[in-house]
């Protein structure tokens, strides 16, 4: 079982990027999210890292950086 606390998903933005500070992306135990994973949470923080990834290189695309 994932464990709650951490930073409100809702405070993200669709690419994982923390809305009051453009450029600084979160993923895994930094959220705020519960699942009963049974053995996955791994899977679920690297997938949530990818997504993360993707999102921050999608943002610099977006921003020239």
């Amino acid at each position: 079982m994932s464990t709650a606390g951490g930073v409100r998903l809702d405070a993200l933005d669709g690419r994982s990027m923390l809305r009051d500070h453009p450029g600084l992306f979160l993923a895994g135990e930094m959220l705020d999210w519960e699942a009963p994973t049974g053995g996955y949470l791994l899977q679920g923080a690297f997938a949530g890292g990818r997504a993360a990834a993707a999102g921050m290189c999608d943002w610099l695309r977006d921003t020239g950086g």
